[in-house]
């Protein structure tokens, strides 16, 4: 099991911007030195919601300053970028990180994001694919040609070329059970992020991923499969109240910036309505039991192992700083979870009494 960071960067009232990447720079050096394997860097634009707009820029920054972290992104929203400036630029960090690069991609959803570049959100799934494999060809190949309904190069190499042969992986961000299918049967990585989806969809979906994989002749065994959720770890009934209210107050600031009903594609208009119902009726309660990992070591530990066990994940991602919470109480948790949770799973590595993906998928 690999243990990770999530940062979205929000910019709290009356905060400074400046600050926020200061105190996040170095919080991501605290995890390296605490073991942590990866760090995820969001992506987002034109709001106090996330205000890292170029998260490859800044994996720069943390590719200088740490020795053994993996830097992912967590997402790079596709449909926004020109693919061969954004190819140099992971190629780019891929070098000077020695190969400690992950990218996570996603089509995006907000739509003052694309109106702000100028981008018809209508548009974004046909950018998104394209994008996408102007990419891949791109990473992989020196010299490729590429003619879409939109994108077109012809002989074109980018430099430099990257330090891992091929690229780094790229994950897709996955959340319809049509999509999990899709890209096990292709042998796509993916990453995921359901909060408040229940445990029983949720392995239905891994399920669909997983069994597409075998039935298409891929190795599951060989993938990182992440997951991601916020958390908080500590001992004591205020703190746990204190990280259910900061969750809570980041779900209600994603129901500001989904699309509503008029601005959602025709297809979309149905989830974006029932994402904004469930936000707008949320409780602190349901938030403290569905809307992430709050609770004791023990307890965080023991929902760690219920989704390895039931879905097969191997790479557990928190939110470990949880927006609106509280900076110490956030990097004492933190320090809590990389000093109890992380050597318990450690423990069970060595000792080979965790089950292996295949052990999980076989049955």
């Amino acid at each position: 099991m690999k243990f990770g960071i999530m940062n979205l960067f929000p910019l709290s009232e009356g905060g400074s911007d400046h600050q926020v990447y200061r105190d996040t720079l170095e919080e991501i050096e605290l995890a390296d030195e605490l073991g942590f394997d990866s760090v995820w860097l969001a992506e987002h634009h034109f709001s106090k919601y996330g205000i890292l707009g170029n998260p490859l820029n800044f994996a720069m920054a943390i590719a200088a300053r740490t020795k053994n972290i993996s830097i992912g992104t967590a997402v790079l929203v596709l449909p926004l970028h020109d693919p061969l400036r954004l190819a140099e630029d992971i190629a780019a960090l891929d070098v000077m990180s020695q190969g400690r690069v992950s990218i996570g991609v996603g089509r995006g959803y907000q739509p003052t994001e694309f109106s702000g570049f100028g981008i018809p959100i209508e548009e974004s799934k046909v950018r998104y694919n394209e994008t996408l494999d102007v990419l891949r060809l791109a990473l992989s190949q020196e010299n490729f040609s590429y003619h879409g309904e939109i994108l077109h190069y012809e002989n074109i190499t980018t430099y430099p070329r990257p330090y891992t042969p091929g690229g780094p992986t790229i994950l897709q961000g996955t959340v319809s059970p049509d999509s999990f299918r899709e890209r096990g049967a292709v042998g796509e990585s993916i990453i995921t992020s359901p909060n408040f989806t229940p445990l029983g969809i949720m392995q239905k979906n891994f399920a669909l991923y997983r069994n597409a994989m075998i039935e298409n002749g891929h190795d599951i065994t060989q993938y990182d499969v992440p997951f991601m959720q916020q958390v908080w770890c500590g001992e004591g009934e205020q703190g746990l109240q204190a990280a259910a209210q900061a969750a809570m107050n980041y779900y209600k600031s994603v129901g500001k910036v989904i699309p509503g009903s008029e601005q959602a594609m025709e297809a979309e208009k149905a989830y974006y309505e029932a994402v904004a119902r469930n936000i707008d009726m949320l409780t602190l309660e349901q938030t403290l039991t569905h809307g992430g990992n709050f609770g004791s070591p023990q307890r965080v530990i023991e929902t760690i192992e219920q989704l390895r066990d039931q879905l097969g994940i191997n790479h557990y991602i928190g939110w470990l700083r949880i927006p609106s919470l509280d900076r110490t109480a956030a990097l004492k948790s933190m320090e809590e979870f990389a000093t109890t949770v992380i050597p318990h799973f450690r423990a069970e590595s060595a000792s080979s009494s965790a089950p292996s993906p295949s052990e999980v998928f076989a049955g």
